[in-house]
């Protein structure tokens, strides 16, 4: 009998191709951040264009920017060229997408190698003939291709928003700006990436995802407080972040040299990776020294302890992840009240958006600065979270489990019960890193500590809505649903007002019910709808669950 070789058809998708597979696993994580890149840029751009569309309306805009004390722009762009639209995206966007898809390719390449291995399954592809060193390069090239097909989305819509929407001497964004900024994007996501892929070939994919988390983070928060607070500078420049602080192509400032040796940097790390795959036992890794889990969490003593376990590790890492991030900001506070007394034009601002509302505390600091960033952080933990439950399933675990006198009800309440416990646990984290940031600045820490809680109330919503999917369509859908409904959320947000969507399409974003909570204001109602979406979330994924069958 003659063996017939899968097409190229069938290898792209995943038969007889490591390649093809990683691809065809990765779809809806390309599929996702490539439309929200291109939707993004193009929509602020018609924004930005359609409010700003007269000289006076820019020098009004460039006038505002500049009153903005220094210690407020830490996390925005460098001030170069904020009149055109390069410069102003550049400002107000330019650094944030890096973030955001630096954790993509952080929680996909930490996977590529360490989760098959985990699971047992790499043995197999090992057992075929083909070498370790292929199996390595053909799943980081399938991560490579993502991220080239989010360069190429990027660089596209760039391109057409400079040409299109410029509607005033130096709008338009040429071809070498674009590709400026979509090759450093997608080489800053790489480092991130590249190095959780190192590193979990050494201690674990969520040892080395956490390590190479916390490294990302850091290095947004400490470069761009860089400026107003020069003793930040030395640690800046020790991440991607500070070496290519000066490349700025969509404002008309390019570094090349810095860009260069950030691609150099992702093949070192993506070397080692490959290197130690090759030469160290499947599954061989040195644990990092943690504490053990207590023996009421290893999953002994029912669902609810197991699970709260299994996602254990994961909620502590968010929530000093994002406590770090509280904790550096809260610390900043007291800069920021003295900038902001000497900022009159500002505070007035400030006064006339929101009245009643005192801005000159930790608590406005962070509702100004925190808040935006602190959701969106949330959210994807949440996304963890729901990962690491739907998991159970997908991975085949479940079957096992539910082999022992255990209902299905049971389990599936049990394990929405113990996601809002992790999730709660992350946002006790980030209080406390918050309280700490915070006690040096002095003043009223108990209103933004309790105000950090919003965090918790959104990220049950959306545990909610992933156990709902999860039980009645199928746990291999609740990750990606979830994630769709925090960037949804962020889009609206984001976007909504400048684009003039109307309000019933503002509303649908979550985050817009929540009030200002860091200074205190509460929208009780928006709460309600919150925790009201967790528990009947949970509910109706129990009762689906009890009626399908397992990864149906």
């Amino acid at each position: 009998m003659t063996l017939k070789a899968p097409s190229l058809r069938a290898r792209l998708w995943g038969l007889g191709s490591v390649y093809g597979k990683t691809i065809r696993d990765s779809r809806r994580a390309v599929f996702l951040v490539s439309a929200l890149l291109g939707l993004v840029f193009l929509g602020v751009s018609k924004a930005i264009v359609t409010e700003f569309n007269t000289p006076e309306s820019r020098q009004e805009m460039v006038d505002l920017i500049n009153a903005v004390p220094p210690i407020l722009q830490g996390l925005a762009g460098p001030v170069i060229n904020v009149g055109t639209l390069g410069g102003y995206l550049a400002y107000k966007y330019g650094t944030f997408f890096p973030l955001i898809v630096s954790l993509w390719s952080i929680l996909a390449l930490s996977a590529t190698l360490a989760s098959e291995t985990r699971r047992g399954s790499l043995e197999f592809v090992a057992a075929a003939p083909m070498s370790r060193a292929r199996i390595a390069l053909e799943k980081v090239s399938g991560h490579l291709t993502g991220l080239f097909i989010a360069f190429i989305v990027t660089l596209a819509s760039i391109a057409i928003a400079g040409q299109a929407f410029a509607v005033l001497p130096g709008d338009e964004i040429s071809l070498t700006s674009a590709f400026g900024y979509s090759l450093w994007m997608v080489l800053m996501a790489l480092a991130g990436g590249s190095l959780a892929f190192a590193l979990a070939q050494f201690v674990g994919r969520g040892a080395g995802a956490g390590i190479a988390g916390f490294v990302t983070i850091a290095g947004f928060i400490v470069n761009g407080y860089q400026a107003p607070v020069p003793e930040l500078a030395p640690i800046a420049n020790l991440t991607w972040f500070g070496w290519t602080a000066h490349h700025v192509p969509l404002a008309g400032q390019f570094d090349w040299p810095s860009v260069a040796f950030l691609a150099v940097f992702d093949v070192i790390l993506l070397a080692i990776g490959v290197w130690a795959f090759v030469r160290r036992d499947l599954g061989a890794t040195s644990s990092v020294p943690t504490p053990s889990l207590p023996r009421a969490l290893v999953g002994l003593r029912g669902p609810l302890s197991r699970m709260i376990g299994i996602n254990l590790p994961a909620s502590i890492a968010w929530g000093l992840g994002i406590g770090v991030f509280g904790l550096v900001l809260a610390a900043s506070g007291s800069g920021f009240i003295e900038q902001l007394h000497k900022s009159e034009a500002f505070m007035n601002l400030l006064n006339t958006a929101f009245p009643g509302i005192d801005f000159a505390t930790v608590g406005g600091f962070l509702q100004l600065l925190f808040i935006e960033l602190g959701i969106v952080l949330g959210g994807l933990a949440a996304v963890t979270l729901v990962g690491g439950w739907a998991s159970e399933e997908t991975s085949g675990r479940l079957e096992m489990v539910l082999s022992a006198p255990l209902s299905r009800l049971r389990w599936a309440l049990s394990g929405g019960t113990a996601l809002f416990i992790d999730m709660a646990l992350v946002i006790v984290l980030v209080g406390i890193g918050i309280g700490l940031g915070g006690a040096s600045t002095g003043g009223d820490l108990v209103t933004p500590i309790v105000g950090s809680s919003v965090l918790a109330v959104y990220g049950w919503a959306l545990i909610g809505i992933g156990v709902a999917v999860g039980g009645i369509v199928g746990t291999r859908f609740s990750v990606a649903v979830v994630a769709l409904v925090v960037f949804l959320t962020w889009f609206l947000q984001l976007l909504g007002p400048l684009l003039n969507l109307p309000d019933w399409a503002q509303n649908l974003a979550l985050t817009r019910h929540l009030g200002q909570t860091m200074v205190g204001v509460w929208d009780w109602g928006g709460v309600a709808l919150c925790v009201g979406i967790g528990i009947i979330g949970v509910v109706l994924g129990a009762w689906g669950f009890t009626r399908r069958d397992l990864r149906a």
